[in-house]
């Protein structure tokens, strides 16, 4: 695990964001919004991450680095040992499902969600919608693509520990486009 995070750090450290300006212009030019890298460092505990924002639903919420119950009473938590929000893989986001992730039935295929982090925009486009055991563990996995998956606890009106999770899945929907530093 420390391996994963010192290795981002690094591509974080030695990223450059001289293209950024060429990155807005060309996504505009093609009407599509520009999604940029993160620079990322290794957050603490209870650290905000950054924002989800859901467009349908007119609401954004902060995301907490960690998942523990002090975290979720707060905001959205990041779940520890999936990629950050903006990284390469699977960024995991846990909810309650009778508070920040209260109308996430709402959604369909196609809907967006936004993350924000260190000021970058990542625009995901929902994929897949499903519902499975509360102890299937296959939703945090690795992916070959950007995924931002969200889990809440399901039913929505279940009364105590619910025995399933509501899973969504999402993809980057503009992947940003890095070119090498001319020397």
């Amino acid at each position: 695990m420390f391996s994963y995070y010192a290795y981002w750090t690094w591509v974080g450290l030695n990223s450059t964001d001289e293209n950024i300006d060429e990155q807005i212009a060309i996504a505009k030019s093609e009407n599509k919004e520009a999604l940029l890298p993160v620079v990322t460092t290794i957050p603490q505990d209870g650290e905000k991450l950054g924002s989800l924002s859901i467009p349908k639903l007119k609401q954004t919420f902060p995301i907490f680095f960690g998942d523990s119950e002090t975290i979720l009473k707060k905001g959205i938590g990041h779940i520890r040992g999936t990629a950050l929000p903006g990284e390469a893989s699977n960024s995991v986001l846990a909810g309650h499902r009778d508070t920040f992730f209260r109308h996430l039935d709402q959604l369909v295929v196609g809907d967006k969600l936004i993350v924000e982090r260190s000021s970058t925009y990542y625009i995901y486009k929902i994929k897949k919608i499903r519902i499975v055991d509360n102890d299937d563990n296959t939703v945090i996995v690795p992916k070959p693509r950007h995924t931002l998956t969200l889990i809440t606890c399901y039913p929505f009106t279940f009364i105590g520990p619910a025995p399933q999770r509501y899973i969504i899945e999402a993809e980057l929907f503009l992947k940003p486009k890095m070119e090498s530093k001319k020397q």
